[in-house]
């Protein structure tokens, strides 16, 4: 029995990382099954959601076993997912017991982030990139590139105040706004192409995908969930451009 809660365990932690890290539904519930299977246990049955799952197996004894778990934090991570699989895909092929995976599963959980100052050096730079693409010169990228990185260097401070999703798109376009009109002030240039830039990173394009693949697979609840959420984010975020441009 206590060989089958620890897989059991496994295979729920499984799901939750990857329904945490902003994977697709039908992933999270294939690898818990395949898990299951893996580790012995019968009859596995998860019906997995945006904000948590169900997870329910049989034992050998025929005793049945269930976890629920609500998944409150969500963020893109994609490297997390695939080291997420890497871990199902040894399971499966019976390289790791159920305790090593349990164990792997939950040292990944706990393991370095990447670090902060590095994410905002990515935005910044893919928002510069993004104002070439629309227009921009070396100007229109210098300036968007300052202005991504102050938006993505507040992002933490957002966290640590415990913000709604959709209210972080709101400041954060709001930031990227206001801090690009101040740049074009001071040094001029092309402001629709430095704005445009500077948010395009913010865009839900990630969540809306997974949104209509879960769609498309059948998963019905999930994919219109993802939808409305994202689609929020985007609302929310244009409307953080139009306070600034109004002020």
């Amino acid at each position: 029995m206590e060989q089958a809660k620890l897989a059991l365990s496994a295979a729920a932690l499984a799901a939750q990382t990857i329904l945490e890290c902003s994977g697709e539904i039908y992933r999270a519930e294939e690898t818990a099954i395949r898990m299951c299977e893996a580790f012995g246990l019968g009859q596995a049955e998860i019906m997995c959601f945006p904000t948590g799952f169900m997870l329910c197996v049989q034992t050998q004894g025929g005793e049945s076993l269930t976890r629920i778990k609500r998944v409150r934090d969500r963020s893109i991570q994609l490297q997390t997912l695939d080291e997420v699989n890497t871990i199902s895909r040894a399971s499966a092929a019976q390289l790791m017991t159920p305790e090593q995976a349990l164990h792997a599963l939950e040292q990944l959980r706990t393991g370095p982030r990447p670090r902060h100052a590095l994410m905002a050096l990515a935005y910044a730079a893919s928002a510069g990139f993004f104002s070439v693409m629309f227009g921009g010169g070396w100007l229109e990228f210098l300036l968007t590139f300052l202005a991504g990185g102050l938006t993505q260097g507040l992002v933490p401070l957002f966290r640590r105040l415990n913000a709604a999703a959709p209210l972080v798109s709101l400041a954060c376009g709001f930031v990227a706004a206001a801090s690009s009109l101040v740049l074009l002030g001071i040094a001029g240039g092309n402001q629709e192409a430095v704005i445009s830039g500077a948010i395009m990173p913010l865009l839900p394009g990630l969540a809306i995908t997974n949104a209509v693949r879960d769609t498309m697979r059948g998963d019905l609840v999930a994919g219109m969930a993802r939808t409305t959420e994202a689609l929020l984010s985007a609302v929310l975020l244009a409307a953080g451009v139009a306070v600034a441009l109004m002020l």
